[in-house]
């Protein structure tokens, strides 16, 4: 432990916003997941959304990691939304500071990788046993980060310059018609019963239960990713270093959010 801090003297890493970044993340997990237990009950969309939240800061380590190894696995390295690798550190984006056009390219981004990782954790099973769990819990950070490889190399490939531009804003505001059409499922399904019942209950089926609640997850999750992100920065923490001697240090913390990644899935 003694050549661990050492070793993140001599990288000029300031252990202090180290602990305070990661107690930060632990207490936002733990507060957010209690909260969604007892106010919403348990198994909630709340729930989930921190679940998958927690997924994602994985996907998060794992493009660390693979930008540290160096240029032999650099290739699999996608941009991230909401924060960006320089050098040593990564930088969280600012939300105070950035225009309106790339708060909504960074929300999207965000919105496309929870929905995925969502995805993933909704066709997996949860696993009954804590290694089963914990088995099932790295495939869906596997295939999570795999599909958002693919989602960003379809959209670097294939989608001109112009239509990327102006993308984030005019998606982002169909995902919100989406989510508050998902909110008045009932009214529209009530319309649809009393025109055909065979109607309704595939609207039912497809919209309101598949992909209603799967936008809902992932909007929320955003949300949830969102508001640490700008906790962490208004904090000052909006830069954290990712030299190899911090990696070392951040496996405490992720030994800790990996429990609490446990607690929320299987008892919150």
């Amino acid at each position: 432990m003694e050549s661990i801090i050492e070793n993140l003297q001599s990288l000029n890493v300031d252990i202090l916003s180290l602990a305070k970044t990661g107690g930060i993340l632990l207490l936002a997990v733990l507060i957010i997941g209690l909260l969604g237990r007892f106010i919403f009950g348990k198994k909630s969309v709340l729930s989930s959304s921190v679940s998958s939240a927690i997924g994602i800061l994985f996907i998060y380590a794992i493009t660390v990691i693979l930008e540290s190894t160096g240029a032999q696995l650099r290739f699999l390295v996608a941009p991230l939304p909401l924060a960006s690798l320089e050098g040593t550190n990564l930088v969280l984006f600012s939300f105070q500071n950035a225009e309106y056009t790339q708060i909504c390219s960074q929300l999207l981004s965000m919105v496309v990788l929870s929905f995925l990782v969502n995805l993933a954790d909704g066709w997996l099973p949860k696993g009954k046993k804590l290694f089963s769990w914990l088995f099932f819990r790295c495939l869906t950070v596997v295939i999570g980060y795999a599909l958002h490889l693919l989602v960003i190399w379809l959209f670097t490939s294939y989608l001109p310059d112009g239509i990327v531009i102006y993308a984030p804003t005019i998606l982002l505001a169909l995902l919100v018609l989406m989510l508050l059409t998902g909110a008045l499922k009932l009214l529209v399904g009530a319309a649809l019963t009393t025109i055909n019942p065979l109607i309704a209950a595939f609207y039912t089926f497809f919209f309101a239960n598949i992909v209603g609640k799967q936008i809902t997850r992932a909007i929320l999750t955003t949300a949830l990713l969102a508001g640490l992100v700008m906790l962490l920065n208004y904090l000052g923490c909006g830069v954290i270093s990712i030299a190899t001697a911090a990696l070392v240090a951040y496996i405490p913390f992720a030994i800790l959010l990996i429990l609490l990644w446990f607690i929320v899935t299987r008892w919150l």
